[in-house]
């Protein structure tokens, strides 16, 4: 009993909350619920993310464990360690087509989108993680590029290669145009002005109906085909939205740790200070509106692509606002939460529907608020926290339990020095 009372809870919470977890699945399977079964059917599932949340927590410490010889040699091995797990993200997902049929709810379109969605988020990313520039119109954006490629195709027919060119370019111009009446506008007023694109962009496509297709969209179903690569289109897409994302993602992160992120990051925490110290700031937020825009016009066309089929419905304001959650959950402030967000969005809404036909949407409205309350920074910032810790130093029992004190009187210079070493108290 000492032993559990001495324990750090706080630091170590992913210990009792995998025994809890536990505990909670299994009374879920076999407690008899009578007139309310339907609690079981919530229980179990919230029960099994609890218990993953705390396995992914656990891997974290025993992998940085298991690793410090080798981070310990300085950095040019932390670099390397850093290129191996890039290495195994890319792996995960260039033989994805070999093993996609034994993931649940998962298929070769749903990974495709899902992808789509991860260009997305890190063009958010960068936006509102790094910028500070709440934006809920990155739908408008997805819906710009995604009718690029059906206008080209219905009105001059266009290669469906070249929409993937021409979108991000007016997609993005449109988003640094955009962020130049933003700039008077911050915080809830600056996400209302962006909630706008999104909300208009569905009215003005069933009005221009003679380039849009109105309410009945633009079809290319088989028309949008490869001459060298007619025998497994699905896969062939796949891997070209991987090969782009892959770009996008390089691209990102290169901005992020030159010159351009160290400015974004400056003109979020302390708009005044950065301007003081020379940073453009209307350029540089405009700028980021433009490559936000830019990243969700080339995922929008790329939906197209392998969709072929551009229709209002498509677009609705909540696609931004899914965009935005995604986000949130992978870590908002993060290159490589955007992979997260992209796979959270594409699956979860699945997995909410097996638990629960009739109330999917208020199932995942649960998860984003209890993610919020977890873990501040999304699944990315979590697992980076955890990594910290355990670098650090895991201690498993509080401070002072257990720990001998012993001092020792030593003279210095006709002065009494007492000198407390802590002994014993390390978990």
């Amino acid at each position: 009993m000492e032993l559990l009372r001495s324990l750090d809870y706080r630091r170590n919470w992913f210990l009792p909350l995998l025994v809890v977890a536990g505990l909670v699945w299994l009374s879920a399977r076999w407690v008899d619920y009578g007139a309310i079964p339907a609690v079981g059917d919530l229980i179990e599932p919230f029960a099994g993310m609890a218990a993953l949340l705390s396995i992914l927590a656990i891997a974290t410490v025993v992998a940085a464990y298991l690793l410090r010889p080798v981070l310990d040699r300085g950095p040019q091995a932390e670099r390397a360690l850093r290129w191996v797990g890039y290495g195994l993200i890319v792996a995960f997902f260039a033989f994805m087509p070999l093993y996609v049929e034994l993931i649940p709810h998962a298929s070769m379109l749903k990974m495709t989108v899902a992808i789509q969605f991860m260009i997305v988020i890190v063009g958010l990313n960068l936006l509102t993680g790094f910028g500070g520039q709440i934006s809920l119109g990155q739908g408008a954006f997805f819906a710009i590029g995604g009718y690029t490629l059906a206008i080209g195709f219905r009105e001059w027919d266009l290669p469906w290669g070249w929409s993937l060119l021409i979108a991000p370019l007016i997609a993005g111009v449109l988003g640094f145009l955009i962020g130049i009446p933003a700039l008077r506008f911050k915080g809830p007023y600056l996400a209302l002005a962006t909630l706008s694109l999104a909300v208009t962009i569905t009215p003005l496509a069933k009005k221009f109906e003679e380039f849009t297709g109105g309410v009945q969209g633009v079809v290319m179903f088989g028309k949008l085909g490869v001459p060298f690569w007619q025998d497994n289109l699905d896969r062939f897409f796949y891997y070209t939205t991987a090969l782009i994302a892959l770009l996008v993602f390089i691209l990102a992160a290169n901005l992020r740790r030159g010159r351009f992120g160290r400015a974004l990051v400056a003109i979020r925490d302390n708009e005044v200070a950065a301007s003081a110290m020379g940073v453009n700031v209307a350029l540089y937020k405009m700028t980021a509106f433009g490559i936000a825009g830019a990243f969700a016009g080339l995922a929008g066309a790329l939906n197209g692509v392998v969709i072929q089929f551009v229709s209002p419905d498509q677009y609705s304001v909540l696609l931004s606002i899914r965009f935005l959650v995604g986000a949130v959950i992978g870590g908002i402030a993060t290159i490589n939460g955007a992979i997260i967000g992209g796979l959270f969005q594409q699956f979860v809404p699945d997995v909410t529907v097996s638990i629960n036909k009739s109330a999917p949407d208020a199932i995942q409205a649960i998860i984003l608020i209890v993610v919020m309350y977890t873990m501040r920074y999304g699944v990315a910032g979590f697992l980076q926290e955890t990594w910290r810790y355990a670098r650090s130093g895991l201690r498993l029992r509080k401070p002072g339990a257990g720990v001998t004190v012993v001092e020792t009187v030593v003279v210095v210079e006709e002065e009494v020095v007492i000198v407390r070493q802590d002994g014993g108290g390390a978990g």
